[in-house]
């Protein structure tokens, strides 16, 4: 399918202006490096936003004349306003004293030198937005100049060319780029200008070993040009490799899940306000709350069902009602199934009553390695029962200010007071609340 540069410029210029309007933005600086990216990126951002709103950037790093040269026509040429800073004193400065504690020959930070250039120029575009934002008394972002193909192969330097606030060109390779240039009017030696980072003395082509052209090929156009072999595993290489420049490895704590087992025939508010007490001083992030088909203790069941359909009238982000183990009597049983599906850390939640016969559960023993939160009941004497067990993983929540009811009750005495309004609903509309 043929590139259509009028459309897509269009489209871009539409999503800038939307983008800067929905944000409330005022402008653009950009770092115009006499290439033809950053010069697209300028010809888009001043059709945009008019060219008062657009601050070009020369920086100079040991930098060539020539690039100078370009990068001051296409400020003239979108009519831009550009401003120069030369980097290349505040490099060699950087460079030396980084050096001076460390014995490194010069060829071995080849790289590192490229790099810091690259950072440097970042880093002079973000506390020049910033100024302007505040000497003008508006926001000014960093646009960001990458293209598809450096994108695809991570041909760019992390904390460098690829932090941005607004990308523009990352989906279009370089041959597209090229058309929306000559499309916006970028002058001709500028646009098809050999691409070289200004940094390395050498061309980007020169420096991969491979041709953008190339790259384009074989993440876009398959079959429309054929592209070696090992040309192919060069590039898929270079892809894999480069793969860490796009994701941040970041350690996360594990979920904490309270289990909530019971019967809860029928669920009260006592139930909802023990978990809603856990959630809210951050014992746990979630709960999960099991009703049990039988139980060994109790007779005279509502119908599990009927339980689960009042317990989901409470489910919320932080709420589940487990569907999928209710025939589990034994906690033990329980937290095994659950230990093979959750990957959080499991917290099983009892009332002080269950502590004073806990060593009559059955395999007892097996729970103690996980978080036991123990709420407090009925003034129990709760570190009593649990010095016998010897575990660091009894969590005593001694101030918890309990609703003294219980299901029992509920029933017998037809007591709706702690019933939420939906459960007494439900439990009328069908006959439950005899």
């Amino acid at each position: 399918m043929k590139f259509e540069a009028e459309k897509v410029t269009k489209e871009i210029v539409a999503f800038i202006r939307d983008y800067y309007q929905e944000n409330k933005l005022t402008g653009a600086v950009i770092g115009i490096s006499g290439g033809k990216d950053s010069a697209v990126v300028a010809g888009l951002f001043t059709r945009a936003l008019g060219p008062k709103n657009v601050i070009g950037l020369w920086m100079p790093c040991h930098s060539k004349d020539e690039d100078r040269d370009d990068a001051y026509l296409v400020g003239k040429k979108f009519g831009f306003e550009m401003r120069e800073y030369d980097l290349g004193p505040m490099y060699e400065e950087y460079v030396e004293e980084i050096k001076k504690n460390n014995k490194v020959d010069d060829d071995s930070l080849i790289d590192a030198n490229i790099n810091i250039k690259s950072r440097l120029r970042m880093t002079t575009l973000y506390y020049y937005a910033a100024m302007l934002s505040s000497l003008k008394n508006g926001i000014y972002i960093v646009p960001g100049t990458s293209n598809k193909c450096e994108l695809y192969v991570g041909y760019f330097t992390k904390g460098g060319d690829n932090v941005a606030d607004i990308q523009v060109l990352a989906d279009l390779t370089v041959e597209e780029v090229i058309q929306i240039g000559e499309y916006l009017g970028v002058p001709d030696k500028v646009i098809h200008k050999k691409p070289d980072d200004g940094l390395s003395g050498m061309t980007d082509e020169e420096k991969m070993g491979i041709k953008y052209q190339e790259i384009a090929a074989v993440i876009q156009n398959p079959g429309t040009l054929k592209v070696p072999d090992n040309i192919k595993e060069k590039i898929m290489r270079m892809h894999e490799a480069n793969s860490h420049k796009f994701v941040i490895p970041t350690y996360k704590k594990k979920q904490r899940l309270g289990v909530y087992m019971g019967s809860f025939n029928p669920p009260h508010m006592g139930h909802i306000d023990v978990v809603n007490y856990l959630l809210d001083n951050n014992y746990v992030d979630n709960v999960l709350i099991v009703p049990t088909l039988g139980y060994w203790d109790k007779t005279d069941l509502i119908d599990i069902n009927d339980r689960i359909n009042m317990l989901k009238f409470f489910e919320n982000d932080k709420i589940k009602i487990d569907t999928q183990h209710n025939e589990y009597i034994y906690t033990s049983e329980l937290m095994h199934e659950l230990e093979k599906e959750y990957t959080c850390e499991l917290y099983i939640i009892m009332g002080a009553d269950n502590i004073v016969n806990f060593e009559k559960w059955k395999n007892y023993q097996k729970l103690l390695k996980y978080k036991i939160i123990i709420m407090n009941r009925d003034d129990i004497d709760i570190y009593k029962y649990l010095e016998k067990y010897k575990s660091n993983n009894f969590i005593v929540i001694g101030d918890y200010k309990y609703i003294d009811v219980s299901s029992s009750e509920i029933r017998n005495n037809k007591n709706s007071k702690y019933l939420d309004q939906q459960v007494l609903n439900y439990l009328k509309d069908r006959g439950l609340f005899k």
